[in-house]
């Protein structure tokens, strides 16, 4: 599915159920509809891998995307080589499982994204982010990310691959 189309079916609560995994979607939906719609600014990007790592069975990613175009290879190879620098607890401790859109930098054990080392990696490229996700031991597999900024605070959701059509 294109990003624009899959930006537009956001626009409804059915949008967001049907790329939500889990227990409580529906509830999810509702919530990550209703920060959609307040957002200033919105949109859906494909993503790019930087990092991936295993521990324990589980898989931990470190991904960016760009709401102002594609990441040119040189950008993306810098910011490999800096995810790349991270011992694996650090990975471990801010990857953050998404199951709704929630804000950028949330951990449960912080509410301050200035905690966030590996995210700040993209402060220097500007329209560029970045982001920690607990995946599955195979791979990243988020394609693309829903995100938005509501009142100067950035919101996003990893898309699971096998909810886009």
């Amino acid at each position: 599915m294109d990003t624009a189309a899959l930006a537009a079916s956001l626009d409804t609560e059915s949008g967001f159920a049907a790329v939500m995994r889990g227990m409580f979607s529906e509830g999810k939906a509702k919530q990550a509809h209703a920060i959609w719609i307040s957002a200033q600014r919105k949109g859906v990007y494909e993503t790019v891998e930087l990092r991936f790592a295993t521990h324990d069975g589980t898989g931990y990613a470190v991904m960016a995307f760009s709401d102002s175009g594609p990441i040119d290879p040189s950008t993306r190879e810098t910011l490999a080589a800096q995810a790349d620098r991270f011992p694996l607890g650090t990975l471990r401790y801010e990857s953050w499982m998404y199951s709704s859109l929630e804000p950028h930098g949330w951990h449960p054990h912080t509410w301050d994204p200035n905690t966030h080392t590996i995210d700040a990696i993209a402060d220097p490229f500007p329209g560029i982010h970045v982001f920690t996700a607990v995946t599955r031991p195979k791979g990243p597999d988020r394609p693309l990310v829903a995100y938005c900024v509501v009142d100067g605070r950035d919101y996003l959701y990893p898309i699971p691959g096998d909810r886009v059509s």
